[in-house]
């Protein structure tokens, strides 16, 4: 599982293809995370929950399949 901002989501896609493992859960969040404020990055923590944890109760998506 790897939590990544829009800005790096392409970058975490390649290498879980470089390793081999194209079935990689990855979790895409809004950009940036860093200096912002409690309040924001905790509701966009929020907001993440429900993507995180459909990404660990389901079957892994393999060669861009659904």
């Amino acid at each position: 599982m790897v939590i990544a901002t829009t800005e790096f989501t392409a970058l975490a896609q390649a290498a879980a293809q470089a390793l081999g493992l194209p079935e990689a859960r990855i979790l895409t969040v809004p950009h940036p995370v860093g200096g912002l404020g409690e309040d924001l990055l905790l509701r966009r923590a929020e907001d993440a929950v429900e993507g995180l944890v459909a990404l660990l109760t389901n079957e892994p998506r393999t060669n861009g399949a659904p």
